[in-house]
């Protein structure tokens, strides 16, 4: 709602964001980024068709990019990367409590262990509080 004056109350106002799987945060430069990064064959020819991909059609078509998205995630630094990123994001939006969600099993069973990606997400939430407040 924009008041006189052009005061954008709603960008204003702290907001909460409840249920976010980081993994569905991964913007589309920063999968072809870190594919680039590991060496992950993308079957993507470029930003605009994982664009595209991001408009469902049903539940499988949701399920085959977030899981395509969730195979360029490999290291610590995917991982600090991906969260450092949506937390960015989300402070630019007025947010101030996230309940972040993530899949281990997506990772675990593709031989990523808990200590991978732990590092990264507790470093970029740290990180984050301190830049971010």
């Amino acid at each position: 709602m924009t008041w006189p004056g052009g005061s954008d109350l709603a960008g204003r106002l702290p907001k909460a964001e409840l249920h976010v799987h980081i993994e569905g945060t991964l913007e589309p430069e920063m999968m072809f980024s870190l594919a680039a990064r590991n060496g992950v064959d993308l079957p993507y020819a470029d930003v605009e068709e994982v664009r595209a991909a991001y408009r469902f059609r049903d539940l499988q078509s949701f399920l085959d990019i977030y899981y395509q998205g969730a195979a360029v995630l490999m290291t610590p630094d995917d991982f600090y990367d991906l969260m450092a990123a949506y937390l960015e994001n989300a402070a630019g939006d007025g947010v101030r409590h996230a309940e972040i969600f993530f899949d281990p099993q997506s990772h675990t069973g593709r031989g990523i262990g808990f200590e991978i990606f732990m590092r990264g997400f507790r470093d970029a939430i740290s990180d984050a509080r301190r830049r971010l407040g």
